[in-house]
């Protein structure tokens, strides 16, 4: 549903700055709107140094909840860190009913969100930590103590990788 006349408060997306996710948020919420940014943990590479950060979920975006008839919602365009919001002609584009709610619903108090529930055996996922960060294969079993064991194609051959749920994401 985008349509510009909606009441009540509804979720939008707000398109941030590179980078500038958490600032955004921040300078957001002292504006005293409700914001949501998911995150997921992933391991990034520097300096032959590899470490786990928290990064956002979808780059460049948060998600923001307000009344379109009764909130200043042009103010979030000048906000620090915020880009722009997303727009459908003149008025915010709204994310479908459920889908921020969903994700609200699988995540911890921090906004890290958790996949593993949803993981299935012989679903299609794609790993976001460790040294294989970024390949994408097929889930061939998981265990009660949150491992599991992921088919990966590299250089034509597949090869059985062990590793933390967490490690994981739907692909």
């Amino acid at each position: 549903m985008i349509r510009g006349d909606v009441a009540g408060k509804t979720w939008f997306a707000v398109r941030t700055q590179p980078n500038r996710e958490q600032r955004a948020k921040c300078q957001l919420d002292q504006q005293q709107f409700r914001t949501f940014l998911p995150l997921i943990e992933k391991s990034v590479c520097h300096a032959r140094k590899i470490k786990r950060v928290r990064a956002a979920l979808f780059p460049g975006y948060l998600f923001v909840e307000f009344d379109l008839s009764k909130d200043q919602w042009r103010r979030i365009n000048s906000t620090y860190g915020v880009s722009c919001l997303v727009m459908a002609g003149e008025r915010p584009a709204v994310v479908p009913a459920g889908v921020v709610e969903l994700i609200i619903e699988m995540s911890e108090s921090s906004g890290l969100v958790d996949f593993t529930p949803n993981l299935q055996p012989g679903m299609s996922v794609q790993m976001v930590s460790g040294p294989l960060s970024g390949f994408i294969g097929r889930l061939n079993r998981c265990d009660a103590r949150g491992r599991v064991e992921v088919l990966l194609e590299v250089m034509g051959q597949q090869i059985r990788v062990t590793s933390n749920a967490r490690a994981l994401m739907p692909a």
